[in-house]
């Protein structure tokens, strides 16, 4: 490639009087990257691609209305979660590609970007819409769609250099140019035609793009849109990737040193295993490989940004609207003020994660910017570090050709042009022997992969359907205990989401008086059905709750577990679980108990599940003849064996997600609870908008770790395996069946080691001790109704010899770390790819051991290291989110304490929309925050940044302190509610859409004070005639008075 630095930083070329600026340098880019002033400009051969694609999600103009509908329909098929149940078929095609090099033989040529080319096309193709091209049966032939594709972007490169007129004179090209075009299309459209007449249930690209509506509008994609879309990214989606494998395979054969340091990382995580999606993540020295590959051939070498008003950038250089800028991604990534002078060497170690961290702002931008960044970046990740963990893994590698020196092949992206490779299997290995191998493998990680919760059922027993709705895994943790005890007594239990099983029924999660995401369509079911319908069926329900305020049926964010609502409020407490229990009744289905509850913010959800399983339902089913005891020692053992191998790798609780700390900081001032800011990189694929949340997995701390350690005799670096001994019972919490992990890892956060001793653990406890006097002492324990001791503090009391307790048995009674929910507190526009969390640190010493684990951890992250994420699965937008148009709405936000987060990444965003909307802060509606806090000096958070917002017109802040002596009668947040009640008036009566955010006491206090005035206004404004508070709340339009109760 050239470099384009002799040319200097910056550069203009004019191309039939339309002058295109080029950006050569790290610090340009980063000021044009700023989307508060810059946006995607469509142009070159990317716009001579509309003529193919026309709005698809790539070659869309900013601001198209179909990106933004397209965009919303497909984002959550990459997340990450979806990427990793693509593993299986991206390893199936990655080992077709294996088992050809192999019956090869070491001897042949291989053409390594002609290869992954077609790696990277079944790939996606299999994925993304269950299409097999097959491309490794065609003897050696591309697939036509490639032929086609390749013709297109060559054709395209060739009318982007040259003038609209020049067409005329190039008749033929520009018929074969249609041509392939139409070609690309019919094969696409056979494939739509094809899953409309033979749909399958799977939850892929294809589907999304045919099935679901856009969240915000409620349109689908036309037939045509799909289309369009389809070869969009099977075209972008496998030729970026074969180009990053092919130039990390060159230069990884070029510097020897470095393929050897790979490979050897490869051994030691995989070794000879079947290679999982645990593995990829444990392999850093393999994404440092990738990352330095893009940075010296990005294999597409630039995009292009316009301003939306006339900029100066650089200081000095005057460019305009719709004026092309060029960010030429070889010099960008080759700036030696970034890099260092060896910034055209290959050293790979200078992109470990730690030094990645550290770079400057936009220093590596291979898969774009912003908003428009690529959508499959974590699924070609993913894609290429299986490939080369697996190619790695199976052969040594050499060049064809010792002397090849590197050439380029440009089309709209670049490859190696004629670098080819031989491949020798490893091991001694011949093909027959490898085949064998890859089907033993198979075979043995089929047999592995009973996923946690996973059940082996017993051939007798009675059925029970246990079904949960959770945003936030807390009723799913709940549904799997309740799993284990169905199957001590006898029963064959089998656990799904409630929309997973919308034929089978009961438990559930609500979300503040609204279904949990996965559990909308079941209650949809519930209210369409038939009278009647499940009159053979015999049905409980558990609902669990926190206690506070919830709106009025537009509530969010509740900690839940298989029904929920909030006490105080007796419209949405257990809403959801009270309409389920009278729908199925209605429905002609028997009743078995009355509905349990719970309030995760004052009980324990385990101690309370188990209470009414005890005194309802199991007697329920007793009097039915159904057995009622449970083996809880007897019929269950965790077998427990020690290696003598260090670990390989670390094992990742289900549905988590390793995020880092990018920056940490303390908000409060001495004297009151501590408030901390937070700041993490998210994993690649992972997104959110302003007012979503987030669940942290926090782990136990390394001084407990420790005494249960010492306790068992073992060392952190034990290995350990838990194995079911017995087909009636699933293990306990979310522990990957025949796993090996460490004992560290084991007791780190897969359970609560801290939580209170409960009756019948201690229960467990006094029948394991061996004499009288220990007996004794346990049972005083368990006449202490005020008991905060936990299993192992109890343990702790007492000799092994004395207590003899197994760890098998410890395992078995532990309850499950359950994750904390936190609202992001930033917008995702304000920096790409990164998150922020405002909270409270508990002290334990006055709350107790068994609260504040979360935040402890929390604050005991520094930059650098790791914290656990898991984003909840929505699929229906959240109400806790600025009106759109963001700016046409005037909001109100009224937030305490730790409750300004959400409001926080409200008003970056609107921040962003003003500096990007034509006539800025002029043409928007107006925002006021109400913000309550101890005081001025103590915790009055972000306060300079929010002077700067409300200097900028961007928001009007009024603030109320409860220790400042000089507040006057403005101590609380109520207070400055009431006192600028006008305002809030003035803004309803326009419209203005109401959130709260904080605790169930100020939330009250808000109310009191608003509620009676708002209900006035509208009922003179002929707007209501209830004459009710509760009537009044009831009718309000959806989402026009949101509040998040957080305890």
């Amino acid at each position: 490639m050239m470099n384009q630095l002799p040319l200097g930083p910056i550069f203009q070329m004019t191309y039939a009087g339309q002058r295109e600026i080029n950006v050569c340098t790290r610090e340009l880019a980063d000021e044009v990257c700023d989307e508060t002033r810059f946006h995607k400009l469509v142009s070159s051969g990317v716009l001579t691609l509309r003529q193919v694609v026309e709005d698809a999600l790539f070659t869309a103009h900013h601001g198209s209305r179909q990106w933004g509908i397209t965009h919303r329909i497909l984002k959550p098929i990459f997340g990450p979660l979806k990427i990793r149940e693509m593993f299986d078929e991206m390893k199936d095609v990655a080992e077709q590609l294996c088992l050809k090099w192999a019956r090869d033989g070491p001897n042949t040529s291989i053409d390594i970007a002609f290869d992954y080319t077609r790696l990277t096309l079944d790939t996606i193709a299999i994925c993304l819409m269950d299409y097999r091209f097959n491309s490794f049966y065609l003897g050696g032939k591309h697939h036509p769609f490639v032929k086609h594709m390749v013709d297109i972007l060559a054709e395209a490169d060739i009318q982007s250099m040259l003038p609209d007129w020049a067409g005329i004179f190039r008749l033929r090209a520009m018929l074969k140019f249609k041509k392939d075009i139409k070609l690309m299309h019919d094969l696409c459209r056979g494939m739509v035609e094809f899953r409309r007449q033979n749909p399958v249930n799977r939850n892929d690209f294809l589907n999304a793009m045919l099935n679901t509506p856009d969240p915000e509008t409620g349109e689908k994609l036309n037939d045509e849109e799909v289309v369009r879309n389809l070869i969009t990214f099977l075209v972008a989606g496998h030729e970026t990737t074969s180009g990053m494998l092919s130039f990390a395979t060159f230069y990884l054969l070029e510097h020897p040193e470095t393929l050897l340091k790979l490979q050897s990382e490869v051994d030691r995580v995989v070794g000879e295993e079947s290679i999982t999606p645990q593995h990829i993540q444990q392999m850093p020295y393999m994404d440092a490989v990738l990352r330095e590959a893009l940075r010296l051939m990005p294999t597409a070498v630039a995009f292009y940004v316009t301003p939306y008003k006339d900029e100066i950038i650089g200081g000095k250089y005057l460019v305009h609207p719709g004026e092309a800028i060029c960010l030429l991604l070889d010099p960008i990534h080759r700036d030696k003020t970034v890099w260092g002078d060896d910034a055209d060497e290959w050293k790979p170690e200078r992109m470990m994660q730690d030094k990645f961290d550290k770079l400057p702002p936009n220093s590596w931008k291979p898969f774009g910017n912003g908003a428009r960044i690529c959508l499959g970046m974590a699924f070609s990740w993913q894609e290429a570090k299986l490939a080369l963990a697996v190619i790695l893994q199976n052969f040594n590698l050499s060049k064809d050709d010792p002397e090849y020196k590197l050439r380029i092949k440009h089309l709209l992206t670049i490859k190696p042009e004629g670098f080819k490779i031989r491949a020798e299997l490893r091991h001694g290995r011949n093909a027959t022997s490898f085949h064998r191998s890859l089907r033993t493998a198979s075979v043995e990680s089929t047999m592995k992969s009973a996923a946690p919760g996973a059940v082996i059922r017993p051939q007798e027993g009675r059925p029970i359907t246990i079904l949960y709705g959770t945003d936030t895994g807390t009723c799913e943790a709940l549904a799997k205990h309740l799993m284990v005890e169905a199957s001590a007594r006898g029963f064959t239990p089998s656990l799904s989401t409630m929309n997973e099983a919308v034929r089978k029924l009961p438990k559930h999660r609500t979300y503040h008086g609204k279904a949990a995401g996965n559990a909308t369509q079941f209650m949809e079911w519930i209210e369409k059905e038939e009278p009647g319908h499940l009159r053979d069926l015999e049905y409980a329900v558990f609902g669990v709750g926190e206690s506070g305020r919830t709106t009025f049926n537009q509530m969010r964010k509740s900690h839940l577990t298989m029904n929920t609502g909030h006490s105080d409020w007796t419209q949405t407490f257990y809403k959801v679980p009270a309409i389920l229990d009278t729908g199925l009744e209605k429905l002609g289905a028997k009743r078995l108990s009355p509905m349990g509850t719970v309030n995760t913010a004052k009980d324990d959800v385990f101690d309370e599940l188990e209470t009414w399983l005890a005194e309802q339902l199991w007697s329920a089913l007793s009097a039915d003849g159904e057995p009622q005891s449970s083996n809880f020692q007897n019929d269950i053992k965790v077998e427990v064996t020690v290696g003598e191998k260090p670990p390989r790798s670390n094992v990742l609780r289900k549905g988590f997600f390793a995020a880092t700390v990018t920056e940490t900081r303390l908000l409060s001032s001495p004297g009151v609870t501590q408030k901390r800011h937070i700041e993490l990189r998210l994993p690649d694929g992972v997104s959110y908008e302003a007012g979503d949340h987030l669940s942290i997995l926090p782990t136990n701390d390394l001084s407990i770790i420790k005494r249960a350690l010492s306790r068992f005799s073992l060392r952190e670096d034990t290995l350990v395996t838990i194995k079911q001994a017995t087909a009636s019972r699933p293990p306990p919490g979310d522990i990957p069946i025949n796993t090996t992990l460490t004992a560290l890892e084991l007791f780190s956060s897969y359970f609560d080691l801290q939580r209170a001793a409960k009756t019948r653990q201690i229960d467990v406890l006094i029948d394991t001790a061996v004499d009288d006097v220990t007996k004794q002492s346990l049972r005083e324990v368990l006449a202490d109704t005020k008991n905060t001791a936990s299993i192992l503090d109890l343990l702790d009391r007492f000799q092994p010899s004395e207590l003899p307790l197994t760890l098998s048995s410890f395992l078995l009674m532990l309850p499950p770390m359950l994750p904390r929910v936190y609202s992001f507190s930033s917008s995702p526009r304000w920096k790409s790819g990164h998150g922020t969390l405002t909270y409270n640190v508990v002290d334990r010493d006055a709350a107790g051991p068994n609260k504040g684990i979360a935040s402890n951890h929390l604050a005991s992250r520094e930059p650098g290291s790791i914290v656990y994420i898991s984003m909840p699965d929505q699929k229906e937008p959240s109400l806790f989110r600025l009106p759109l148009p963001e700016l046409k709405t005037p909001v109100i936000m009224i937030g305490a304490g730790t409750g300004l987060a959400p409001f926080r990444g409200f008003i970056q965003e609107r921040a962003l929309s003003i500096a990007t909307k034509e006539g800025g802060r002029d043409q928007i509606s107006p925002a006021l925050l109400f913000f309550g806090c101890r005081g001025a000096k103590l915790d009055d958070m972000y306060r300079e940044e929010l002077d700067g917002m409300e200097k900028d017109g961007i928001v009007s802040v009024r603030r109320a302190f409860s220790q400042d002596e000089d507040n006057g009668d403005c101590r609380y947040v109520s207070d400055a509610v009431r006192k600028h009640i006008e305002e809030i008036l003035q803004l309803w009566k326009k419209g203005a859409k109401l959130y709260v955010c904080g605790s169930k006491s100020m939330s009250d206090g808000v109310l009191t004070v608003l509620a009676p005035v708002l209900l006035e206004m509208d009922r003179t404004a002929g707007k209501t005639t209830e004459t009710s508070v509760d009537g009044w709340l009831k009718g309000l339009p959806q989402g026009r008075y949101v509040v998040e109760i957080f305890n």
